[in-house]
């Protein structure tokens, strides 16, 4: 019998009878099988943040659209050469598959601006493993080769990309999974918690003073739900109540502060304004975007507090929230600089790029002098490391400490964390030994949506000699050690208030 003239080889390598169908369908289907793939080892988190409600799914159904149409467009481009089109769509959706499987939404606030770029750079990869294809395509002759390769390209990379993303997320699930952990440990330090988290919440702020009506200082821990006065000898609770922030039009309730009100009790700044121990606000700060309230200890009836506005002013407060000066200037945020004396000072930081430096303002609002900042410096505050009157700098992994000429004097990389340092760095110099120089403590932070803090210790010449992942981390104080000679460090966060010590003889080293 002859055989029908038509007949298409077996060996012979064929486009999607329905291409555009085809290339819709795999790239509408491969984000959300990847995060499924995943949620064996990161939980079912991993998929539902894909799927918050149906608008989130339709803008990601919209992105896809864009790999769809350029996988049709290769597809049109390659009936003549239709291995081409296989390795495109090997080495695309491939891409696909790795980039959605792994990225992390919780990374940072502004992770979720990846997956507008996965579309394009999935095209891109496309494109490449399109040209690699139209060259294998040029070099084999041999049908029966060529069906052989498109059949081991498409799922072969498919199979190549979720080994990678499995691996990847197991490595860090993992890691995740023994939280807290110590990465460094280079110091005999002490680690105890001292004051459980659930009676006071999340610990957002710990501050040593003389909060009440006792002649003796009171460590005051600010939580979520409530405030503490702790005794700082033996942590002993002298006091506890209530705290809720007052709601208002406008209240995002950030950047808390705790300053004694020279009456017996505490107030608490916040870029709502000045409310008392239970969140009650006295006074309200009017103003528009995002602003700080820093309390400052100066010559007057009661705290000062300084603030700034529509970044083209900062002001004074007395505590009656009454202006008592402004100064006109193009300001980014706002600080209180402690002078080697130990004196708080308003500083601005202003300017941009080359130009940002840190404007020193006394307590009449007089410009005293201007500290040059480096670009990357995207967090800054005073630092008494390794002496007073120098600032901790940095931004996401990097962190520095200048002296007050802008000289810097330490400079690191935080590196070998389990997630990418977003907010931050935050410090304070601890002085474990009295006869010694101080030890460096610094914090950086995952974003607000992903509870994760790096601590780390430095040596007084500026050695790391600790590194621990912890839950997020908000507060850090250094206080005397008690009846021992020296100080300790205390941070506070999701779980509680924790004191981290070194024992006299390592200290002495």
């Amino acid at each position: 019998m002859p055989g029908n003239p038509t007949a298409i080889s077996p060996s012979v390598i064929l486009l999607p009878k329905r291409l555009f169908l085809f290339a819709l369908i795999v790239s509408e289907l491969v984000p959300f099988l990847a995060r499924l793939m995943i949620v064996p080892v990161r939980g079912w988190e991993w998929l539902t943040d894909y799927i918050p409600d149906v608008g989130a799914v339709l803008f990601l159904a919209a992105l896809n659209f864009i790999p769809a149409i350029w996988l049709y467009v290769l597809g049109k481009a390659s009936k003549r050469t239709p291995l081409a089109f296989w390795f495109a769509a090997a080495t695309g959706l491939a891409f696909l598959l790795w980039a959605h499987g792994t990225i992390n939404l919780r990374a940072s606030s502004t992770a979720a601006l990846g997956l507008m770029f996965i579309p394009i750079y999935t095209v891109i990869a496309a494109t490449i493993g399109w040209a690699i294809g139209l060259i294998i395509h040029g070099i084999i002759k041999s049908e029966h080769m060529r069906r052989r390769l498109a059949r081991i390209a498409f799922p072969g990379a498919l199979a190549l990309a979720a080994t990678i993303s499995i691996n990847d997320m197991a490595g860090v699930a993992k890691r995740e999974a023994r939280f807290p952990i110590i990465t460094l440990r280079k110091a005999d330090i002490v680690k105890r918690i001292v004051y459980p988290c659930c009676p006071l919440g999340r610990v957002e702020v710990l501050a040593l003073d003389n909060f009440d009506s006792d002649p003796e200082n009171e460590i005051a821990a600010l939580g979520t739900t409530a405030v503490a006065l702790l005794n700082p000898i033996d942590y002993a609770v002298k006091s506890k109540s209530d705290f809720a922030h007052e709601d208002c039009e406008g209240c995002v309730h950030m950047y808390p502060y705790l300053a004694r009100d020279r009456k017996g009790s505490l107030l608490v700044a916040s870029s709502d304004g000045v409310a008392d121990s239970h969140g009650h606000l006295l006074w309200m700060l009017k103003a528009e975007g995002f602003t700080r309230l820093v309390p400052l200890q100066l010559p007057t009836p009661g705290p000062a507090f300084l603030a700034y506005h529509n970044s083209d002013r900062i002001d004074l407060h007395d505590t009656d929230g009454k202006i008592l000066w402004s100064v006109k200037v193009e300001v980014s945020d706002i600080g209180a600089y402690v002078t080697p004396e130990g004196q708080r000072l308003p500083f601005a930081i202003t300017g941009f790029g080359k130009s940002r430096g840190l404007n020193l303002y006394d307590v009449n609002g007089n410009l005293q002098r201007r500290i040059p900042l480096p670009e990357w410096a995207a967090n800054v505050e005073p630092i008494a490391w390794p002496r007073p009157g120098h600032l901790l700098v940095g931004g996401g992994s990097g962190i520095g400490v200048l002296d007050a000429n802008g000289k810097e004097v330490l400079t690191h990389i935080t590196r070998g964390t389990s997630f990418n340092p977003y907010h931050g760095p935050n410090g304070t110099a601890v002085r474990f030994d009295p006869a010694k120089e101080p030890y460096l403590a610094v914090t950086s932070h995952g974003s607000s949506g992903y509870a994760r803090s790096v601590l780390l210790i430095f040596d007084p010449g500026g050695h790391l000699v600790w590194q621990e992942e912890v839950n997020k981390l908000s507060a850090r104080l250094a206080v005397p050690a008690g009846e021992r000679k020296g100080e300790v460090l205390l941070v506070g966060g999701m779980d509680g208030v924790i004191e981290y010590s070194l024992p006299r003889r390592e200290a002495s080293k």
